[in-house]
């Protein structure tokens, strides 16, 4: 199983086996297709979506915008350093066999949603991806 980050815009170009994991509060109020035009099945991702003590944080106002300035992000990685990796991953290995049995998917893999661009150094996948880094797994932006 591979895993990496995107965002909203490029869940139209995934491949089938490539299932995207929303890890924002509020979806887009757009609706989402998938590479077929249908609407596209995004699954909520709980443990990674910012909790309550995130809320009010990020203003856009921190300079120079990195990760490094932002409240918001370090209390997000924070949140994600209390979950247990472990338990975690027990259960992303659970849903892509469910996936698999369910769908005729061979090879799930999962890419965790955010609302910024790549381009945006103050986003969550920046946390995201070092949260997973300090448990022993690379995850990359996924690129088409």
């Amino acid at each position: 199983m591979k895993l990496y980050t995107s965002y909203f815009y490029q869940i139209r170009f995934f491949p089938r086996n490539l299932i995207p994991l929303s890890t924002v509060v509020w979806p887009p109020k757009y609706q989402i297709k998938d590479s077929t035009g249908a609407p596209a099945l995004i699954i909520d991702c709980p443990p990674l979506k910012p909790g309550s003590a995130c809320e009010g944080l990020c203003r856009g106002a921190c300079s120079p915008k990195h990760p490094s300035n932002c409240d918001f992000l370090r209390v997000y990685h924070k949140q994600l350093q209390a979950i247990d990796f472990t338990k975690f991953m027990r259960k992303l290995e659970h849903l892509k066999k469910i996936i698999e049995e369910q769908e005729p998917l061979e090879d799930v893999n999962f890419a965790f949603i955010v609302f910024e661009a790549p381009t945006n150094l103050c986003s969550e996948r920046v946390i995201i991806q070092s949260w997973f880094a300090e448990n022993g797994l690379e995850v990359k932006e996924w690129q088409r």
